[in-house]
């Protein structure tokens, strides 16, 4: 019996997705931020007893372990990341390169002190004397950032010898030092420090947090390398692993699984919406395949590095609802997970999305985490009363259905801008609604924005841990170069772009035999940057390597298809950037047969729920009692331990042969 892992640490809760014997099960477990390795066990423990099996039963007989974590958004957002120190060529202390003349960098993730400049023909005693005035104010990493080390790493690579002449590896006083050129290839400056300041500011937390992990598992029987996946969408083992990369990785698994299951569902155009406790999340993905940015804004810093498109919105279960005129505006600051609304009794004093579900009847507060965990209804009725309907003069359930109307509101208008932009129709597109506050705001959200049809799934509150096990090795190498590319290329020509490409390829396959994947799984794709007279563009090649005359000539036919200006004769091409894949274990979810129409074994009773229309005695299901053709007809709500859907009246509910709803308008 084989199984395989995947585990999305969040900043409130770490979520598991297992597969396994034929089945599939999934659990949360309480983040531990003191100690993410013990969360990361304790995920393991409890999938194992899902399986009636020990914590080295499991992990000895399991394949992959994937992990993606927010532990980096966090400790940005947090300002948690260590004192660091920045050597920049004299000159641009306060610009670090940005064309703005002060780089939003500073005071941020290097305060202005730590920030030295050194000439350009590097002096010893003058780097010297950098690092010594760096570590006496107490830098505990160095990032050297120098201009245009992209094209000639050598200063910096002469900053850390110096470095180590002073302060070897084995002195208390020796800090890791990081170099710009190693983390990145880009020819942007003020892109490719922020780059290295925002790795380093990650790196320490995340080496000691993964490693760990990795031997912890290891100990208990896992024979494999720990697989962290990446906002590139990839997973690569901990020694490959740069920690700018883990950013975001939790919502790039969920599009990752959006991917999957769009090309299951055989849906050419659909939209993602993860909203949870903090944030939204929303993305497309056209005929099964996600988008890529080549820049990413973390936190107002520009990074150029290749990520899955997906974009936050300020709409969660913790954004605080505050008056506005004669109504509320909700976000985009968030209670978030600590004291987190109200309802969780943790010393929260502000009105929440989450505070108004509870009013409204939609969430039972008995019921949140299958009953691990106790709301206090009470606390929500007080700050609403308090914060709103006292201000606005109208009733709770009134302010309630005004904030959940804002929720929605906001992220319709962010996915119709998604849409729109596109040059798409809403109504050829399907809503896949995930994480924990999905269900709560998914037919509105759809309706707003001119969406048919919503699929809400059984593991949506666990949905980027399954978007993990979706996810294939993968490895992004980048060379830059001064290979020029004519329609007749010359032998020379050929040659370079082939030596190019060559090189890459064997570093990737080093590394593929060191994860354990053998080099005939591997797959290439090959990305170049390119110029011809005043047009830069990105050109995925239609070939990786020129075996003849017409391999050149297919490489810019590619490039004239993207051109508005005509056939091209010559490229030059500054960079390449080769991505290799080799498939991972992947889940296989079984299909159920139909049973029938009739919900009510799945009925649990009724409650109180206020609709548009008013309050309601409204039938509550229990999700996981629902059986294959099995159709709610709204208004209704749908239990589950980790999530709420909401159905509202004029929609049905209809259970597909993957135990997950299709909420359409009813027959």
């Amino acid at each position: 019996m084989k199984f395989t892992i995947d585990i999305d640490n969040g900043g409130t809760f770490t979520d598991g997705f297992f597969t396994g014997d034929g089945r599939i099960e999934w659990v949360k477990v309480d983040t531990t931020p003191h100690d993410l390795t013990v969360c990361f066990l304790k995920c393991i423990e409890d999938g194992a007893a899902k399986f009636g099996l020990t914590l080295p039963q499991l992990l000895h007989s399991t394949e992959a372990i994937r992990f993606s974590t927010t532990h980096g958004t966090n400790t940005l957002l947090q300002r948690a990341g260590p004192r660091l120190g920045l050597i920049v060529t004299k000159g641009f202390e306060k610009s670090l390169y940005d064309p703005s003349g002060r780089s939003p960098a500073l005071d941020f993730v290097v305060p202005t002190e730590m920030v030295v400049g050194i000439d350009k023909d590097i002096d010893r005693e003058q780097v010297r004397l950098a690092i010594r005035h760096i570590l006496g104010r107490g830098a505990r990493m160095i990032v050297v950032s120098l201009y245009r080390s992209h094209l000639d790493p050598a200063g910096e690579v002469k900053v850390r010898e110096i470095a180590d002449d002073d302060y070897p590896k084995h002195y208390l006083g020796a800090v890791p030092l990081l170099l710009s050129s190693d983390v990145s290839t880009t020819t942007d400056d003020a892109s490719r420090t922020n780059v290295a300041l925002l790795n380093a500011y990650f790196h320490p937390d995340m080496v000691r947090f993964l490693y760990k992990a990795e031997d912890d598992v290891r100990k208990l029987g896992y024979r494999k390398p720990l697989l962290v996946v990446h906002a590139d969408g990839g997973v690569a083992r901990v020694a490959k692993t740069t920690a700018i990369m883990t950013h975001n990785s939790g919502p790039s698994a969920g599009i990752l699984g959006t991917s999957h299951m769009s090309r299951l569902y055989n849906l050419p155009y659909v939209a993602s919406m993860d909203i949870g406790g903090t944030s939204a999340d929303i993305s497309l993905v056209i005929n099964g395949k996600h988008g890529y940015k080549r820049e990413a804004n973390l936190e107002g810093l520009v990074v150029r590095l290749p990520v899955i498109e997906v974009y936050p919105t300020a709409a969660g279960g913790g954004s605080i609802a505050r008056p506005a005129g004669k109504g509320v505006k909700v976000g985009p600051d968030s209670a978030g997970a600590m004291p987190g609304p109200a309802c969780y009794g943790l010393g929260g004093s502000e009105a929440t999305s989450t505070d108004a579900a509870i009013v409204l009847g939609y969430i039972d507060p008995d019921y949140f985490l299958g009953g691990q965990r106790k709301l206090d209804a009470a606390l929500s009725r007080q700050v609403i009363d308090e914060k709103l309907a006292g201000p606005l003069g109208l009733s709770r359930e009134a302010c309630g259905r005004l904030v959940t109307e804002a929720m929605e509101d906001i992220c319709a208008e962010d996915i119709a801008g998604l849409i729109k932009g596109g040059g798409y129709n809403p109504a050829d597109f399907a809503l896949f609604s995930f994480g924990g506050g999905g269900g709560l705001y998914c037919a509105g959200i759809a309706d707003k924005v001119g969406i048919p049809r919503v699929y809400c799934f059984r593991f949506s509150a666990v949905f980027s841990a399954f978007g993990s096990s979706c996810a294939d090795v993968l490895h992004t190498y980048e060379a830059l170069s001064k290979v020029s590319l004519k329609r007749k290329p010359t032998a020379a020509q050929l040659k370079a772009f082939n030596n190019v490409v060559k090189g890459l390829v064997d570093s990737v396959l080093r590394d593929m035999r060191g994860e354990g994947f053998p080099p005939e799984k591997v797959s290439f794709s090959l990305e170049l940057e390119v110029e011809s007279g005043d047009t830069t563009k990105v050109l995925a090649s239609p070939v990786t390597l020129l075996d003849s005359l017409a391999d050149a000539a297919k490489v810019l036919d590619a490039f004239t298809a993207q051109n508005s200006s005509g056939t091209v004769d010559e490229l030059k091409i500054h960079l390449f950037r080769l991505r290799a894949t080799s498939p991972a274990a992947h889940p296989e979810l079984a299909s159920h047969k139909f049973v029938g129409k009739d919900p009510g074994k799945a009925l649990k009773g009724h409650r109180q729920a206020y609709w548009k229309d008013g309050p309601v005695s409204t039938a509550i299901y229990e999700q996981t009692k629902l059986a294959c053709g099995n159709v709610v007809k709204g208004p209704a709500i749908i239990d589950s331990e980790d999530t709420t859907i909401l159905v509202p009246k004029g929609k049905q509910y209809t259970v597909d042969h993957l135990l997950n709803g299709v909420i359409e308008r009813a027959a």
